[in-house]
């Protein structure tokens, strides 16, 4: 009986975990419309990015594996974007690598 019940919490988490990403994503879209949005709009980013880490490591993803899979995508996307555009996804790498 116990393995149900864990079971059943690690989906009530894993549920609890997806709404929470899909309530702030829909947050930052709503804050774009308002005029001063810099304060709520950094939480709710902020936000998004810790589920994501969470719901990750819920899936059984640690977290530097996650950040290594951020560093490789984020480099395969400067890779293929134009030269003026990559310059943000260098200046992501670089910040990634010093932490």
């Amino acid at each position: 009986m116990d393995n149900n019940f864990d079971i059943t919490k690690n989906i009530k988490s894993l549920e609890s975990l997806k709404v929470e990403l899909l309530d702030r994503t829909a947050s930052i879209f709503k804050n774009f419309n308002n005029d001063d949005i810099s304060l709520e709009l950094i939480d709710n980013i902020c936000h998004v990015i810790i589920t994501g880490y969470l719901l990750g490591n819920k899936l059984g993803y640690d977290f530097r594996e996650i950040d290594e899979e951020i560093l490789k995508r984020i480099r395969s996307i400067s890779a293929e974007i134009k030269e003026e555009d990559s310059e943000n996804y260098r200046d992501l790498i670089a910040y990634l690598k010093k932490r």
